[in-house]
């Protein structure tokens, strides 16, 4: 009795999802059937670079810097993200055909050794999103994370949180 009770159940709930359009193949923000198109993406984008953390009010000049997106041969939808002169290893997925999301990764800046300040600084990035708005548009992204500085001589290493801002010029 409970067998055919279960069964009843089951073969009504897919009928109904069936007439609710839950197997609709064609429905264009089913996120399985967009098209993938990194080459709207990909290239070496020239950027404001401006970092912004709360309860600082002095968020500095902008830097002028670049975006350089490559497609990541080892996915279908996968981007490699670099901002130079950064050391990065972000990637980022694309999440429709002019948009992307930031996997977390992080980036450490290129300060030369000073036998004086053993400091080491670097941005945790923990998501994001950019893209452009439509084809030919400058390509932009915001990125949240965390600000690290770690100064031996100093004592504990501290964090900040942060948002990048990189606006497409």
């Amino acid at each position: 009795m409970l067998r055919s009770l279960a069964l009843t159940s089951a073969a009504t709930l897919s009928l109904f999802c069936a007439a609710c359009g839950g197997d609709d193949k064609d429905d264009p923000q089913d996120p399985a059937q967009i098209e993938y198109t990194r080459a709207n993406v990909t290239g070496t984008h020239p950027v404001l670079m401006t970092m912004v953390i709360p309860g600082i009010s002095d968020a500095g000049e902008p830097i002028q810097t670049h975006l350089v997106l490559t497609e990541d041969a080892s996915t279908r939808n996968g981007l490699t993200v670099a901002l130079p002169p950064l050391d990065c290893d972000l990637t980022a997925t694309m999440t429709g055909e002019y948009t992307f999301t930031m996997k977390p990764g992080t980036c450490t800046f290129p300060i030369p050794e000073d036998p004086e300040v053993e400091c080491s600084f670097s941005l945790d990035i923990t998501g994001g999103t950019g893209g452009r708005a439509s084809a030919g548009a400058a390509v932009g992204a915001t990125l949240t994370g965390n600000y690290n500085i770690n100064c031996t001589s100093e004592g504990l290493p501290f964090a900040l949180p942060v948002t990048v801002t990189l606006a497409g010029t």
